[in-house]
C-alpha cells in the first residue's frame, strides 16, 4: 500500500463501519475519572493524546493494532537480545495450512489451530531436545487471491550448546509438512544479529530487532495478501460491497482471538508483561498542553485533532 493512509483516517473508516463496538470509542471519549486530554511528546518528536479511552483491541481497532504491536516487539527484541547475549539462539518460522478462496475464514483458523496443536506437542522437543528454551507465536490474517491466508510467525529460542542450526530448520519444516500435509512446508530460518535475507524485509537492518518487528508488529512488513488496514483503505476508495463483507468477516472471526502466545518459561525468565496495560504512564517534562473536555470536543467537532497533533510535533 504505497500510498498508505495515516492510523487516524483508518481508524475513522472502522468507527463509520462498526459503529457499535468498542473501537468507536477509542481515542474519542475521555477514559475514566480523566478531566481533560493531555497532550505530549514521544521519544521520537511525535507528539500523541493521553487521557483517552484505549479499547486495546488490537484486530479491530487501527490505533491500538499499531501501539500494541510496538510495544509487544519491543518486549520481544528485549527478551531476545537477552537470551542471544547469554549465549543461546533463535529460529523465526512461518507455518501455514492448505486453503482455497472458498473457505471461510473461521474454518481456516480453525485448521491452522488444529495443526499447530498437533504439530507442538512433540515437533519442537522432538528436535531441539533439552536445547528448546520456549516461543513466542503471533497469528496473522491476510487475504488474498486464495481467500483467507492466517499464518503463524513463530520465535524459537535455543539455549546454547547446538553449533549448527540448519539441520534443525530441516527438520522442523519436514515435521510440518508430514502434520499440515506433503505440500506444505514452514520457512524456518536462523535469527542472525548482522541482519541476513531470513529478515532482510523486516523493519530494521538488525536480525534480532527485525525478528521481533516481524512477529509483533504488522506496520513492520508487508504481507502477501490484503492485511485488514488494507482492506479498510479499499473499501474507503471503491465502496465495494464484498471489501466490507471481508471486513466483517474478519472483525467477527478474529473476536477474542489471542494475537500473541507466550511460553509460560519465556515469560517467566522475561518481561511480558501485556502492554496495554499502563496506557495512563505520563511524565511531566512529555506535556505539551492540556485540553478540558469542552476544549477537547471543539476540536473534535472540527475534525482538527489531527492537525493539532502535526502542529504540537513542530513546536521544539
Amino acid at each position: 500500500m504505497s500510498d498508505a493512509p495515516c492510523v487516524s483516517y483508518l481508524h475513522r473508516l472502522a468507527r463509520a463501519l462498526m459503529p457499535r463496538e468498542r473501537l468507536a470509542a477509542c481515542g474519542v471519549v475521555l477514559r475514566y475519572g480523566a478531566s481533560g486530554v493531555v497532550v505530549r511528546r514521544l521519544p521520537d518528536g511525535r507528539a500523541v493524546y493521553s487521557g483517552l479511552y484505549r479499547c486495546g483491541d488490537f484486530w479491530r481497532c487501527p490505533s491500538c493494532r499499531v501501539t500494541l504491536g510496538i510495544r509487544r516487539a519491543r518486549q520481544i527484541e528485549t527478551a531476545l537480545r537477552a537470551h542471544v547475549d547469554a549465549g543461546g539462539s533463535a529460529l523465526l518460522a512461518t507455518y501455514t495450512v492448505p486453503h482455497d478462496r472458498g473457505e471461510s475464514l473461521p474454518v481456516v483458523l480453525a485448521l491452522l489451530a488444529g495443526t499447530w496443536r498437533r504439530y507442538a506437542k512433540s515437533a519442537l522437543r522432538d528436535v531441539l531436545g533439552r536445547h528448546y528454551v520456549g516461543s513466542v507465536r503471533a497469528l496473522e490474517v491476510v487475504h488474498g487471491i486464495n481467500g483467507w491466508h492466517p499464518h503463524y510467525h513463530v520465535l524459537v529460542f535455543v539455549s546454547p550448546g547446538l553449533p549448527y542450526l540448519t539441520p534443525v530448520c530441516v527438520a522442523l519444516s519436514e515435521r510440518w509438512s508430514q502434520v499440515a500435509g506433503a505440500e506444505w512446508r514452514a520457512d524456518v530460518r536462523q535469527v542472525a544479529r548482522d541482519g541476513v535475507a531470513a529478515v532482510a524485509r523486516y523493519l530494521t537492518t538488525d536480525g534480532i530487532a527485525g525478528a521481533s518487528y516481524e512477529v509483533a508488529s504488522p506496520a513492520a512488513k508487508v504481507p502477501a495478501g490484503r492485511s485488514y488496514p488494507e482492506l479498510l483503505y479499499d473499501y474507503a476508495r471503491y465502496h465495494s460491497s464484498s471489501d466490507a463483507a471481508l471486513i466483517y468477516e474478519y472483525a467477527a472471526a478474529l473476536h477474542g482471538v489471542h494475537h500473541l502466545t507466550i511460553s509460560s518459561r519465556l515469560r517467566k525468565r522475561y518481561d511480558f508483561t501485556d502492554p496495554a496495560l499502563n496506557w495512563s504512564e505520563i511524565a511531566d517534562d512529555d506535556i505539551l498542553a492540556l485540553l478540558n473536555s469542552d476544549e477537547w470536543l471543539s476540536i473534535l467537532d472540527a475534525g482538527e485533532d489531527r492537525n493539532l497533533l502535526d502542529d504540537f510535533a513542530r513546536l521544539r
